[in-house]
């Protein structure tokens, strides 16, 4: 029972990768609009 360990150790740098690119572009979009 390895393989979910896996996936999960898979995913998670995805998802924070995913959250960083996010914040980032909402960072970027409220200074393109003046806030």
């Amino acid at each position: 029972m390895v393989e979910p360990l896996l996936i999960i150790l898979g995913l998670i740098p995805i998802s924070l990768a995913g959250l960083l690119v996010a914040a980032y572009l909402q960072f970027r979009r409220g200074n393109q609009l003046g806030l």
